[in-house]
């Protein structure tokens, strides 16, 4: 395209292509009135260098980014990784490649050592969700000092200076969630949460959403108690199943992460299939089968493959054209299905 602009350029201006380029470029050797009469004709015709290009005349090697990821039993993760995917196939013309590490649980110690091995093979861009930990805030903030920016998504992190958090509102969809459950369940009752892990900021933003929607606007519901499952379906079992056993009057389970499988296995067990109302997030193949089915009535979802996709653009805007994000927070919006509105 910006070939062809100049050609177009240097044909309305009746002059040669090379003439353009200098002048487009604020190169010497072009008379004034020559100059003028360019750059208004490339002023009305919108036209814009092609910064690709001219960034990746200036590079001599090719640039790497790391995503780091949580372990690939949560559904939710690939999603990502097909947006990830579809990015880096895009971009790989580029000289632009990417190294995807995937956590095999969410001990932070280990997001810690593929940190140390991303920074010793030299990376040039990560984007990750953390754990929020002291120590992984204070490796990121390592990272920074030595030019190495960061993207976070998906669960937010505090005291550290990232390129930008890709995601959602979690206070808001944690919220949402609350005042669905309120709309489900006017006589009020006892409910209980899920979540994945305390040291998964967007877990503890939801759960506190949740709690203040109910606690501000439907006090009838009592939160009676909150599990952590790690995204894993058998956990979600155990404690979905632990619940239903020592609170038989329960109304609803929100549960803020994966292991919506294994929950819908243990209302099922007891049971309590329908019977117990259920909010879930993302809109994954099984929250898609059991909202079909009756098992679950709302879920939340947040566009992964867009996180995914948008995790790799705004590190090559970044490092290949120069230009940094628009805002801090690129924020997925908040989307609610039902058994009625999501496709199969």
């Amino acid at each position: 395209m910006g070939q062809a602009t100049i050609k177009k350029i240097a044909e309305l201006a009746n002059v040669s292509r090379g003439t353009v380029d200098r002048v487009l470029h604020d190169r010497s050797g072009v008379k004034p009135d020559v100059r003028q009469r360019v750059l208004e004709i490339a002023a009305a015709l919108n036209y814009t260098p092609n910064l690709i290009g001219r960034s990746l005349a200036n590079l001599h090697d090719e640039i790497c980014i790391g995503i780091i990821l949580t372990p690939e039993y949560n559904p939710f993760i690939e999603d990502i990784l097909k947006g990830v995917r579809a990015a880096s196939d895009e971009f790989k013309p580029f000289g632009f490649h990417v190294v995807v590490k995937m956590l095999d649980t969410l001990d932070p110690s280990e997001q810690l050592e593929i940190l140390d091995q991303l920074e010793s093979q030299g990376i040039n861009g990560i984007a990750m969700i953390p754990l929020d930990t002291e120590a992984i805030r204070n490796k990121l903030n390592q990272l920074d000092q030595k030019g190495i920016p960061i993207v976070t998504f998906n669960s937010p992190m505090s005291g550290i200076n990232d390129l930008c958090f890709v995601g959602q509102d979690h206070i808001c969809g944690g919220a949402s969630a609350g005042g669905l459950m309120g709309k489900i369940l006017p006589s009020g009752g006892k409910v209980a949460a899920i979540i994945s892990s305390k040291n998964l900021t967007c877990h503890q933003e939801r759960i506190s959403g949740f709690c203040q929607k109910l606690s501000t606007c439907y006090p009838s519901l009592e939160v009676v108690e909150i599990g952590e499952n790690a995204d894993r379906d058998d956990l979600a079992f155990q404690i979905a199943f632990e619940f239903l056993q020592k609170y038989p009057d329960l109304s609803g389970i929100y549960i803020a992460g994966g292991g919506i499988l294994g929950l819908g296995q243990a209302l099922k067990a007891t049971g309590k299939n329908g019977e117990v109302k259920v909010i879930c997030h993302d809109f994954i193949e099984d929250v898609v089968r059991l909202l079909k089915d009756g098992t679950l009535d709302f879920a939340i979802g947040q566009n992964p493959q867009r996180q995914g996709y948008l995790l790799v653009s705004l590190l090559f805007d970044y490092l290949v054209k120069k230009e940094a994000p628009s805002t801090k927070f690129v924020e997925m919006p908040v989307e609610i299905a039902t058994g009625d509105s999501i496709k199969a």
